[in-house]
């Protein structure tokens, strides 16, 4: 004998064979903002020291007048 629940008016179904897929976050501040921001953290730690070690930029002194401008 099986038995079957009935569904009350307004309650949502039971997913089944779900996973929660969550979006890559877009910003620095998205990222920051996650439950699991410690990953990501580790995720930037990692890419930062990868810039480093490919000598990718350098730090310089803001010419005296100008502007600072945000990058991608």
């Amino acid at each position: 004998m099986s038995y079957s629940r009935q569904k009350v008016p307004g309650e949502l179904e039971e997913p089944q064979n779900t996973a929660l897929v969550m979006k890559d976050p877009v910003t620095y501040e998205e990222a920051m903002s996650r439950n699991d921001v410690v990953y990501w953290k580790k995720a930037c730690a990692k890419k930062l020291e990868a810039f480093i070690k490919q000598e990718l930029f350098s730090t310089v002194l803001k010419p005296v007048g100008r502007k600072v401008i945000g990058c991608k």
